[in-house]
């Protein structure tokens, strides 16, 4: 291939970047953002303030794209968190869950990993910028051989020609527009209403300090309690703490630093509690709103042209509480470089990639898109037997609190190192159902207890 040409350079966009430079002569990356050589925040990223871990399979692959980031990135700030005793703690519905020994995930800001795997990316000498905005696609003989680029301050575009482009342009993408004045369909779109907005500030932290025991906290519910959101406090780059609250509806939260320490006193966590008296905010409080998740099925088209993929939040957009993005766009990368690997893969519309990418975006919808339809106030048609489902889904979720083998394997699915499967297996379900009977047979003993132990009138 002589050239490709990535619409996009965030991490989507720099991850596909990295694997075309072993197959092309020459990657452009274009990017409308000025990318300045730190970690800064950038307008292209307007959730960029907020909470991003790289989560276990996106790690190891993003490892394996650019071999000893990981540890960079620990070496010059980042947080390996553990999730073992004194590391990481989960609450569920305000009860502690039993620890998982073993497991870790690094901690860091958003503009620190993109900014260690855009200097990384950009030092490969075949990959180089393009300073603009993609406004269209140019096609001859049904295939796209360029990408029509307006540079900074202009009014008119540019033609960049090209074997392949890829669309990194993230959940505003306008390719289904781009599609349709060539002469193909629109990819359907599937959307999952959420309505929901989170704030994040920053937090100074005295080095190796812990809270309540801990270094890092996640407080989240099941889904017939959710509308509060779920919360977390990690430790980033600088010695800072990252803390994130949440809510859906009108339980999004605001701007105010007031009534965001407010929500992080009320959390069950002590750790989010005792935050407030520790430590001194480092920065304001910053909000971002996500109105649904989104994903484009690309791989049910039958016309598409030649020489066109797409890929991270222009192919799907979580709920991003679960953390999955940068780790899904991770994958898709690794099936790029898969199907760039067959032959003849140019000659034709890329039907192979976008049969990867369904299996990787299958396993994160199946499991995100199936929590958040079960929230109370999502109103999308529910599938047939949902409440059996929720029930099951909530009776796993309080196995977490008490049995480590279920928590772990509850861990593996959001890391996606394991598919939504792995928590429909015998003996998950068999443990599951152990931890209800304990939990069952506990209440009644305590209400035995209070009935026995309170006063009585005659």
């Amino acid at each position: 291939m002589e050239t490709a040409l990535v619409l996009g350079g965030s991490i989507a966009g720099l991850v596909a970047a990295r694997v075309l430079a072993d197959h092309a002569e020459q990657v452009w990356i274009v990017e409308p953002d000025l990318l300045e050589d730190a970690p800064v925040l950038r307008r292209g990223t307007p959730h960029g303030s907020q909470a991003h871990t790289l989560l276990g399979r996106g790690r190891t692959v993003i490892d394996r794209l650019l071999p000893g980031i990981v540890r960079q990135l620990v070496r010059e700030g980042g947080q390996l968190v553990t999730s073992g005793p004194g590391g990481a703690q989960w609450f569920l519905n305000g009860r502690a869950k039993v620890p998982v020994r073993g497991g870790s995930v690094v901690s860091v800001s958003r503009p620190f990993l993109e900014w260690h795997i855009r200097r990384r990316v950009l030092a490969l000498p075949n990959v180089a910028l393009v300073g603009g905005t993609a406004v269209g696609l140019t096609a001859t003989a049904g295939r796209v051989d360029g990408a029509l680029v307006r540079p900074p301050g202009a009014t008119g575009a540019q033609r960049h020609g090209a074997t392949l482009v890829v669309d990194a342009t993230g959940r505003s993408s306008r390719l289904a527009d781009w599609l349709g004045r060539i002469g193909y369909p629109a990819p359907a779109k599937r959307r999952m209403a959420l309505d929901l907005g989170y704030a994040t500030c920053l937090f100074h932290r005295e080095p190796g300090q812990r809270l309540a025991g801990h270094v890092a906290v996640y407080s989240v519910y099941t889904p017939s309690r959710a509308l509060t959101g779920p919360s977390s406090m990690t430790p980033v780059e600088g010695n800072r703490w990252l803390t994130l609250v949440s809510g859906y509806g009108d339980r999004r939260p605001g701007r105010d630093l007031g009534e965001f320490l407010a929500r992080c006193r009320a959390d069950p966590a002590p750790a989010l509690q005792a935050l407030p008296a520790a430590c001194e905010p480092a920065d304001e409080v910053r909000v971002h709103r996500f109105p649904d998740s989104v994903r484009r099925e690309f791989d049910r088209l039958d016309r598409f042209p030649a020489g066109l993929v797409a890929i991270g939040d222009a192919v799907a957009s979580f709920n991003p509480t679960y953390g999955q993005g940068i780790s899904v766009a991770a994958m898709q990368a690794l099936a790029l470089a898969e199907w760039l690997a067959e032959p003849g893969a140019l000659d034709g519309p890329a039907h192979g990639y976008f049969r990867r990418v369904r299996a990787v975006v299958d396993d994160a919808w199946d499991f995100s898109a199936a929590q958040d339809c079960y929230l109370p106030h999502v109103t999308t048609a529910r599938p047939f037997g949902w409440r059996l489902r929720r029930g099951l889904a909530e009776a796993v979720q309080n196995a977490t609190v008490t049995d480590e083998v279920v928590h772990r394997a509850f861990l593996e699915v959001v890391n996606l190192t394991a598919g939504p499967d792995r928590l429909r297996r015998p003996d998950i379900l068999w443990r599951t159902g152990v931890a209800a009977l304990r939990r069952a047979g506990s209440s009644s003993k305590t209400a035995r207890t209070i009935d026995d132990g309170g006063p009585k009138t005659r």
